[in-house]
């Protein structure tokens, strides 16, 4: 299920142009001609998850908002001409939300395990959630990217999302403006044949903050790519369903704290 009850208006490291150019999970964006939340009385850098919040196995990186905006950059200019099917499904939600982004509205917690990366974002730039709702679900569930230019030109790459259930903030329900939970399977299979798969997890949500304002969490965890092969290897998700829901639970009800 997902929240429909949005206040004002809807909405993957940043999520799924991302992911899908660099073979990489969902990571995960509001139209760029739409106004920016009011600033909230804690800055971003306050609402993050706390070291201690991380998953076992996981230990803090660094990443500066900087760097993000800077390496997401590449891809999503990339993406702009890769033939996706249904051509609906192109996502937008990333190119709209990377450029609004830097250290005056944005804080970022990276970690990484032996076998996985993890990213989480809090922004008082609104995401457009809707948008990102149109290419994962229906009849966008299951995509197909196919490369036109570059190095990777002929990669064909076919993402399939499942959707889990929204955050639950107990008795702080209300502050959840809108949110999509997904899992992600990825495959890339290289113009020679060869291909590898990568599963991964993205959560985003609009907050609501106590005295006004609002919002944006978004988490990504994605599980490290094995090497090309015919056939491919099918590695593990880097964590459970219902531990990736745990972990969004923790960083939407910090947000709205």
């Amino acid at each position: 299920m997902r929240v429909q009850a949005l206040r004002g208006w809807g909405y993957p490291v940043i999520g799924m142009t991302v992911a899908v150019v660099t073979c990489a999970a969902v990571a995960g964006c509001g139209s760029s001609s739409a106004p920016d939340v009011p600033l909230a009385a804690a800055a971003p850098a306050d609402l993050l998850l706390t070291p201690d919040d991380l998953p076992g196995g996981f230990a803090p990186t660094q990443l500066s908002v900087t760097d993000l905006v800077a390496g997401n950059r590449g891809p999503i200019e990339s993406a702009t001409s890769a033939e996706v099917t249904p051509p609906e499904c192109r996502p937008t939600a990333d190119a709209a939300l990377n450029p609004e982004l830097d250290k005056s509205d944005s804080a970022v917690l990276a970690a990484r395990s032996e076998s996985a990366s993890l990213v989480e974002l809090v922004t008082t730039v609104r995401r457009d959630i809707e948008s990102d709702i149109r290419v994962t679900t229906g009849r966008c569930a299951t995509t197909t990217t196919l490369i036109g230019t570059g190095n990777l030109r002929g990669t064909r790459i076919v993402t399939r999302y499942t959707e889990l259930p929204d955050p639950d903030l107990g008795d702080r329900s209300s502050a959840l403006e809108q949110s999509l939970v997904l899992r992600s399977s990825v495959t890339t299979t290289l113009p020679d044949g060869a291909a590898m798969t990568q599963e991964g997890f993205a959560g985003y949500a609009i907050v609501g903050r106590p005295g006004g304002g609002s919002l944006t969490v978004q988490l990504t965890v994605a599980g490290d790519t094995p090497p090309a092969a015919m056939p491919p290897a099918v590695p593990p998700a880097p964590m459970s369903d219902a531990a990736f829901g745990d972990l969004f639970d923790d960083a939407v009800s910090a947000a709205a704290s």
